[in-house]
């Protein structure tokens, strides 16, 4: 049942509208082939498109006499896919069953082409409202359930890599068994450098030549030291070494 104004549906006992599209074509042919007598076929190039918890709804932009409106349960609708034509409009398809008191003595087949909106959404909603019903025996879910997201597994290679990862308390770090810092030596100063102590005088060794009867004898000549003849000047030994004139 549609609004008085022919533009919105009468909502039904705990229904609910989750998808609505406009400038959507339909087509329900139940002909069978095109024989006379055998069927029935509705035509609609513009309208709107509703989905609700219990039927899918299709309103005419230009309605006519013979045809203003669809309503088909979702329960009656079976074997739906997808198709996305080179040179046309991308289109749900399925078949309808008829039910009770309803327009379709047989099954129909339905066309809807989305020339405005999003296919892959109202698929999305209607795959969800089906399954839904399948739960709930039938009954029309008030809500839809959102999926949880997935997450993968951590895998042993990514658990080994995150214990890698971590690399522990430090071996410098203050505990009950860890060692001491080692300290840096002191810098030397200028005050020990190249020092030597010196040797005290009273143990120094005293060079000393005794004679046989404990007397003290001079020191024994410097070996680079010569006798000279009395009278002479001794010569020098420290200078430098003579050349002979050429």
């Amino acid at each position: 049942m549609l609004t008085q104004d022919g533009t919105d549906i009468v909502p039904l006992d705990r229904e609910t509208v989750f998808y609505r599209q406009s400038g959507v074509r339909l087509e329900l042919d139940s002909s069978n082939g095109g024989y006379p007598g055998a069927g029935s076929s509705y035509n609609s190039k513009n309208g709107t498109l509703l989905l609700t918890n219990q039927r899918v709804v299709y309103i005419c932009a230009e309605p006519t006499a013979y045809f203003s409106s669809a309503s088909l349960p979702i329960n009656s609708i079976e074997d739906s896919k997808l198709t996305a034509p080179w040179f046309s409009a991308p289109a749900f398809k399925a078949v309808v069953m008829p039910v009770p008191r309803g327009g379709l003595t047989q099954p129909a087949r339905l066309t809807i082409w989305f020339t405005q909106g999003s296919l892959s959404e109202f698929e999305l909603q209607y795959r969800s409202l089906k399954d839904r019903l399948q739960e709930l025996d039938g009954h029309a879910p008030e809500h839809l359930e959102q999926l949880p997201v997935y997450e993968a597994p951590l895998s042993s290679s990514s658990a080994a890599t995150a214990t890698r990862s971590d690399p522990g308390p430090s071996p410098y770090t203050t505990g009950t068994s860890s060692a001491p810092l080692p300290q840096p030596l002191p810098h030397p100063t200028s005050t020990n450098l190249g020092t030597v102590p010196a040797a005290s005088s009273s143990n120094a060794p005293q060079s000393s030549t005794m004679g046989p009867a404990g007397e003290n004898l001079p020191p024994p000549p410097h070996p680079e030291a010569r006798p000279t003849a009395p009278g002479t000047t001794p010569i020098p030994t420290d200078l430098p070494p003579q050349y002979d004139d050429i």
